[in-house]
């Protein structure tokens, strides 16, 4: 596998749990903000599963589980951008900011 499809494989992955840490980290308070309504029933649509889990008996579980995904995805993003690397990748695992 080429360094590009293993980055662009990896930047799916990360985008997915993103979206997902961001579902979870979502109140209800937010749905009237504008676009959030949508964007919420888009990843549930897209994700049906894992946001069934996050609703289940092991949602802490879960959402830990999307929570670290998301971190190690960021970290080998960082590592194969070559304006970046391995050195800002140590410095800022496992920053989850989203």
């Amino acid at each position: 596998m080429e360094t590009k499809e293993l980055e662009t494989l990896v930047a799916e992955k990360y985008e997915k749990y993103n979206r997902l840490l961001w579902y979870a980290r979502s109140k209800p308070e937010h749905i009237n903000i504008e676009g959030v309504k949508e964007a919420k029933e888009r990843v549930e649509r897209e994700f049906a599963e894992e946001v069934a889990a996050l609703e289940g008996e092991h949602s802490d579980w879960q959402h830990g589980f999307h929570s670290g995904c998301c971190a190690a995805f960021s970290y080998v993003l960082t590592c194969l951008d070559k304006h970046l690397g391995l050195e800002v990748a140590e410095e800022e695992f496992p920053m989850l900011d989203s």
